[in-house]
């Protein structure tokens, strides 16, 4: 059995299982496209995952493959497997394309690795310091407090993945992002905030390290989160590996391997130079007059 795959990670399992077939049949895709008579630009954008295969596009591609067996029969029920949208889909008059894409990654990752130097990580803010920083975008965009109160919601849905321990959480923060405060955020805030951060660390899945501004940093990195993915019997991981970044205006998802196999390094360097756990929780501890 599949087991429930969310809308995101269905669509781009199935574009490259089906992309590897097809290169594996030794066809290309005006070939495979001719003979099934369908636009080349169908085909395109299933394998890329830009739409969704219907099961019935999926079994007529197996046929043509002469995929048989098991894989094929998983594959068909993956493609069966549908969920019209995400939750997250509802809120792309918000937020951009590559931002939705990766919420319905991260809503499907087994483990989570993330290294954040100038804010504290999204799935680690209280609702109140998650609002502080959208109205900020009032500095350099048109944000209604309709939006502002929506790109909260978003921040605070995504944060329930937490409670679920299929899920192992690490973050590296800097010790900055413990003190900073944005737009009227004030002393109370953060001392709640940072409360929050201890009871987060109380979770089993849960790890938050602090890197002191006074330890040697092993390199100037911007944040980033790194997303790993569970397997899949026979058809290997869900998903490769991905990393997002998020400078704004400009947010990447990376794929490619070799960066984000960089990136997967670069963050064992950070977690191994940080305090360990019990040490960044007396940090945090400190921080909030506990």
């Amino acid at each position: 059995m599949i087991g429930e795959v969310n809308p995101t990670l269905r669509r781009r399992k199935l574009a490259s299982e089906l992309r590897r077939l097809r290169e594996e049949a030794g066809l290309n895709g005006v070939q495979v496209s001719q003979a099934l008579h369908w636009s080349t630009s169908k085909l395109s954008r299933l394998e890329t995952g830009q739409v969704a295969p219907s099961a019935k596009d999926v079994a007529r591609l197996l046929k043509h493959y002469d995929a048989l067996g098991e894989e094929a029969d998983l594959l068909l029920e993956l493609a069966g497997n549908h969920v019209a949208k995400g939750w997250w889909e509802s809120y792309s008059d918000i937020l951009a394309e590559v931002a939705l894409e990766y919420i319905g990654l991260e809503d499907g990752a087994q483990v989570i690795s993330a290294w954040h130097n100038n804010v504290l990580p999204g799935l680690l803010q209280t609702r109140a310091y998650a609002t502080e920083l959208a109205r900020l975008y009032r500095a350099v965009e048109l944000a209604t407090p309709t939006q502002i109160e929506r790109r909260t919601r978003v921040r605070m849905r995504r944060k329930q993945l937490l409670t679920n321990e299929r899920v192992t959480y690490t973050a590296v923060v800097e010790e900055a992002t413990l003190r900073r405060r944005f737009g009227e955020a004030d002393e109370a805030m953060m001392r709640e905030q940072l409360r929050h951060l201890l009871e987060l660390s109380d979770l089993p899945n849960i790890t938050i390290h602090v890197m002191l501004l006074e330890q040697q940093h092993p390199i100037d990195l911007s944040s980033f989160v790194h997303l790993r993915f569970p397997s899949m019997r026979l058809l290997g991981p869900i998903s490769s590996d991905v990393v997002y970044t998020e400078d704004y205006p400009g947010l990447e998802l990376i794929e490619a391997e070799e960066r984000v196999y960089r990136y997967s390094l670069l963050f064992d360097l950070l977690r191994e130079a940080a305090l360990d756990e019990e040490a960044s929780r007396d940090c945090i501890a400190s921080l909030a007059g506990l």
